[in-house]
């Protein structure tokens, strides 16, 4: 594989398959706001701490201190950087690119090349194009013209390109032609009262194959963060016979011994009907086994959520304080799930977590996806749960069962391996919380109707309902 210049950015080197391709010309494109010239900062600073790779910066806009103060609050010490001979920056007019284009015609070229040559750079930020839109050139040279000239001295001198530039409407302007590859970052204004979202897109890289498709991106406090849209690739891991304990022995009777080893079950039923303490016992029993849990919750704060449950007999609170269970309380209306597929699959290969629950399915459709989408947005969470040969229960709130058959009304019923229904049924003039196995793939379950009771310990699988249709 060619070498290559990485962004220092995970998700958008994966999508780039490593990195840029040295010496080859980067344009970031994009509206107001959508973190142009923060990325393109982000990449010079990455190249200049973690990779060997001094960087030199050309600003045709910010003034020295507000560039200090905007970077600063992203943890990034430019004066530092600076002194080290890490970064140089030179603050510049658009016309000094104007009397031409090559280091022995130009003083400010043969600038930039002298200050590069100084602390050894391999990159050059250009903030932005855009400025240069309209200054007077040389007789019989065109834009187009002087563009070329330019990146072609900054490549034989062992740089790396990186340009900013205002994303248009409209054609593809001559600049998108010329580099050799082309980031558009969006800025979406959220509708139906979602939040605003931001989105990066390569649309094009020479020499080399990426990821297409928009994927999002988030400018937090250590700048930006890229979490790709893509399935895993590869096989996942084959299923472990050895059936795994949902933590309540009646379950589990019914179950035929358990749930299966790197599947997806969802248990589904009315609110109130036990299904967030049933996850929990899931997750208590797999610390009891020494295997560390995740449980991502859209509802109630981690603190609450825990004195709730020892209530019920299950205390998770000495594995949290521990850190065997991580408990995530997220918004859903802040909530990307891609962000959460990433984040996710980071702990789970640092902690070596076995099992992971979502609660519930319903909030993640009111996470920062397009109406219709929410079933791909399962689907991603589930592959990447999978692929890591990780067990996942997911609870699904349903409003009511509209006939004899519950299933009916529960949704993304093709995506699990595994339903556990949770319900209420009239029996002799009175309303039983009832639990009954609807699916089960790969096994035989017990799907007959059976009373289920919260007690001191918590769930338990009460006797069989005889007598009803």
């Amino acid at each position: 594989m060619a070498e290559r210049m990485q962004t220092g950015i995970p998700g958008l080197d994966r999508l780039l398959g490593g990195g840029f391709l040295h010496h080859n010309s980067v344009l970031l494109k994009g509206s107001p706001g959508a973190g142009k010239t923060t990325l393109g900062i982000q990449m010079l600073v990455n190249g200049a701490t973690q990779f060997g790779e001094p960087g030199v910066m050309i600003s045709f806009e910010q003034f020295p201190q507000q560039l200090q103060r905007d970077t600063a609050a992203f943890g990034w010490d430019l004066q530092a950087l600076m002194e080290e001979k890490k970064i140089a920056v030179l603050f510049a007019d658009p016309a000094d690119l104007a009397v031409s284009t090559t280091r022995t015609e130009n003083p400010f070229v043969s600038k930039i090349v002298e200050i590069a040559d100084e602390i050894g750079a391999r990159r050059l930020l250009v903030d932005s194009l855009s400025h240069l839109e309209g200054i007077e050139l040389p007789p019989r040279m065109t834009p187009r013209q002087a563009l070329m000239r330019f990146l072609g001295t900054i490549k034989c001198e062992g740089l790396t390109p990186i340009l900013t530039a205002e994303l248009r409407e409209g054609g593809a302007p001559f600049e998108d032609y010329l580099v050799d590859s082309v980031v558009f970052l969006h800025h979406i204004h959220g509708a139906d009262g979602r939040p605003d979202r931001r989105e990066i897109e390569i649309v094009k890289t020479r020499g080399q194959r990426t990821i297409g498709g928009r994927h999002p991106l988030r400018i937090g406090d250590g700048g930006v963060e890229v979490f790709p849209h893509i399935l895993p690739e590869g096989e996942p891991p084959e299923p472990d016979p050895e059936p795994l304990g949902s933590g309540i022995a009646g379950l589990d009777r019914l179950l035929g011994g358990g749930y299966t080893i790197g599947s997806a079950v969802l248990v589904a039923g009315m609110a109130g009907a036990y299904k967030t303490t049933l996850a929990a016992h899931f997750l208590a029993e797999g610390l009891a086994r020494g295997e560390a849990g995740l449980m991502i919750s859209f509802q109630e704060p981690a603190g609450h959520l825990t004195q709730f449950l020892a209530q019920r007999g299950i205390d998770v609170r000495p594995a949290v304080e521990s850190g065997d269970l991580t408990i995530w309380r997220r918004e859903p209306r802040d909530t990307c799930v891609e962000e959460l597929v990433w984040r996710a699959g980071q702990l789970i290969q640092e902690r070596g977590i076995r099992r992971v629950v979502l609660d519930s399915t319903n909030d993640l459709e009111s996470c920062q996806i397009t109406r219709g989408q929410s079933a791909m947005a399962l689907r991603l969470f589930l592959s990447e749960m999978i692929h890591r040969g990780v067990t996942t229960l997911l609870t699904q709130r349903i409003q009511r069962v509209s006939g004899n058959n519950p299933i009916a009304d529960i949704e993304h019923v093709s995506l699990v391996d595994t339903i556990v229904f949770l319900g209420l049924a009239e029996i002799e003039s009175q309303l039983e919380k009832v639990i009954s196995v609807l699916k089960h793939r790969g096994a035989k379950p017990d799907t007959e109707l059976r009373g289920i009771a919260c007690g001191e310990r918590g769930l338990e699988v009460l006797h069989r309902f005889v007598g009803l249709c």
